[in-house]
């Protein structure tokens, strides 16, 4: 077949659109039917000519296929579509299928790896459902990836997401998507990111429910032993995440934070969203047991954070994700004088954690305890 034959990034946006409105209410059309057995389904096609039957047979799959993610995760896949399609159109070449020598261009263009990775693989979940081969992570591109990463800024140095200024992002209801159950998803993201000090992109995102035998004496060697990614469970009056790995701690981690609603009356804002009690709830209703907690993808976290904390407060350096992480270890740091605590919180274990905060701060504070010592 020739490129020609491949529809435009235009068409592969319509053709997508158009099979999750049917998804919605086609489940019981034709062989698609979980109602017709498989006798009627066979008989239904030996009747057919082979050309009308291989026609419902790729209907059936692509409806599949579509099914298998859900719609709201559809609608992020098309903006690295349209990207992808206007470089294509400023190259003069194909949309599909991707030329990878053509796309180590494309990628080269990112000023974030994380962001070039999800492009990347949003684009492979597209050309999979064309049916063509999806393999687009060459060389070429990966050395391109790697240089992008050693180039970007570091992400610690991101403009701190404080208490004050997280309460005005989840009360901003402006979302990039316009899905309602994608900005809970956000709001719910972003607390849990704040709360437990996580990197949102490595290990808030990628978030597990935990599977109903999981416990907390035995959960971290369970999620290695099993090669899962991390897991979330309520135990008592706590929320435990635990991670197989983190940047800092190779060999896993265990979090925990409790219950925050006798610790506050206010029904608004991050503390309102308690750990047990809110988040818990949340993941319950949305997730089942061993599955990804959150559907978002990275860079539709990564333009949301950027246009909702832009538009409360001006930023020094820059938004970003790990500004949640710093706006934590900012607040942390100014409510409790005791490096330990800070340490603890954000899992630090070498000097890193002074690029979190104003250390200048720390100094003073430490200083005006040693002034305030009075000889008895």
């Amino acid at each position: 077949m020739s490129a020609l034959a491949y529809p435009t990034g235009s068409e592969v946006i319509q053709m997508l659109t158009d099979a999750m409105e049917r998804a919605k209410d086609g489940s019981d059309k034709g062989i698609r039917s979980i109602h017709m057995p498989m006798k009627r389904k066979l008989e239904a096609l030996e009747a057919a000519s082979p050309m009308v039957a291989r026609e419902m047979v790729r209907d059936a799959v692509k409806h599949l296929k579509v099914s298998s993610v859900k719609g709201e995760t559809w609608y992020q896949y098309f903006r690295a579509v349209r990207s992808w399609s206007r470089y294509a159109n400023a190259m003069c070449i194909a949309h599909f299928p991707i030329d990878t020598t053509e796309l180590e261009g494309y990628v080269s263009l990112h000023t974030n790896a994380d962001t070039a990775e999800c492009s990347l693989s949003a684009l492979e979940k597209v050309q999979r459902y064309l049916r063509i081969d999806s393999r687009l992570r060459t060389k070429g591109v990966q050395e391109a990836i790697k240089g992008i990463r050693r180039e970007q800024k570091a992400t610690h140095k991101m403009d701190p997401i404080t208490s004050q200024l997280l309460d005005k992002i989840l009360a901003d209801t402006k979302f990039s998507t316009p899905s309602k159950s994608l900005l809970r998803e956000f709001n719910a993201l972003a607390v849990l990111s704040y709360v437990f000090l996580l990197r949102t992109n490595n290990e808030a995102l990628p978030l597990c429910r935990g599977l109903e035998t999981d416990a907390p004496h035995s959960a971290l060697h369970d999620v290695k032993t099993s090669k899962r990614h991390s897991s979330v469970f309520r135990f008592q009056q706590e929320l435990h995440i635990v991670l197989a790995s983190r940047k800092s701690k190779q060999s896993g981690e265990v979090l925990t934070r409790g219950c925050t609603c006798k610790a506050t009356t206010v029904t608004v804002g991050w503390r309102s969203m308690c750990p047990v009690h809110y988040l818990w709830p949340f993941i319950q209703n949305t997730t089942e047991p061993g599955r990804r907690v959150f559907q978002l993808t990275y860079p539709i976290v990564l333009e949301n954070v950027k246009l909702k904390a832009d538009r409360h407060q001006k930023p020094v350096i820059g938004w970003g994700t790990h500004s949640f992480r710093r706006g934590a270890a900012h607040d942390i740091n100014d409510e409790n004088p005791d490096l330990g605590v800070l340490l603890r919180a954000g899992s630090w274990t070498s000097g890193t954690f002074k690029e979190y905060i104003d250390w200048s701060k720390v100094q003073h504070k430490g200083m005006t305890q040693v002034s305030a010592v009075t000889d008895e």
